[in-house]
């Protein structure tokens, strides 16, 4: 755990832009949901989790539930990380869609219920995503030091000294990003355990 929350601390900065740009989109898709929302259906973001869903509600067991949210973030996180190589791109990229859809749904839920957004947050989202949206917000952030580490790496061949400080730069993530791995997949866990739980108790009393 010790060694997770350092992992995290190193990062904070990367940490914070994520953040920023996971908010920032999602003020953007309230603000406009009904021009965004069509323009992620376009790009066949609702029909991944229309999928995710169906497969929930063909089989709502308990077991079902958390394997298809689990190895759904699970999947996400590690794409993240991994095409994070790619300068940053994909992660950052990410984050601004999952904002955008974030925006999008509290956009929609808000004006069907009449209450304000913050509270259709803390009510009907917060409860799904409070570990889920910061392991999502740290996979970003070390997918986006990963492209930020291969820029330099790419760069360093021009100078001695910057090929030194680049295996240097390489090493530090090597020996953080087993802890930052392995927090977000206990956090993604955690995440879906609690998820799933909401949702067989919610279909149970329905």
């Amino acid at each position: 755990m010790q060694g997770f929350i350092q992992s995290i601390r190193v990062e904070r900065k990367l940490v914070g832009f994520s953040l920023f740009l996971l908010l920032a989109s999602a003020l953007l898709g309230y603000a406009n949901a009904r021009p965004i929302q069509e323009l992620l259906q376009q790009a066949g973001v609702w029909e991944q989790l229309k999928q995710a869903a169906n497969s929930i509600k063909q089989n709502p067991t308990f077991a079902n539930t958390f394997a298809v949210i689990f190895l759904n973030n699970l999947r996400a996180s590690a794409v993240m990380i991994g095409l994070g190589i790619f300068l940053g791109i994909f992660p950052a990229l990410a984050l601004i869609s999952n904002g955008l859809m974030l925006g999008v749904v509290l956009g929609q839920a808000s004006r069907e219920t009449g209450l304000h957004p913050l509270v259709v947050f803390a009510t009907s989202i917060l409860p799904h995503g409070i570990l889920e949206l910061p392991a999502v917000i740290f996979a970003a952030a070390y997918g986006i030091r990963l492209g930020i580490t291969f820029a330099r790496w790419s760069l360093s061949w021009i100078s001695p000294e910057r090929l030194l400080q680049s295996k240097e730069d390489w090493q530090s993530l090597f020996a953080r990003i087993p802890y930052a791995v392995g927090g977000i997949v206990v956090m993604l866990v955690l995440a879906a355990l609690i998820e799933s739980g909401l949702i067989v108790y919610l279909s149970s009393i329905m």
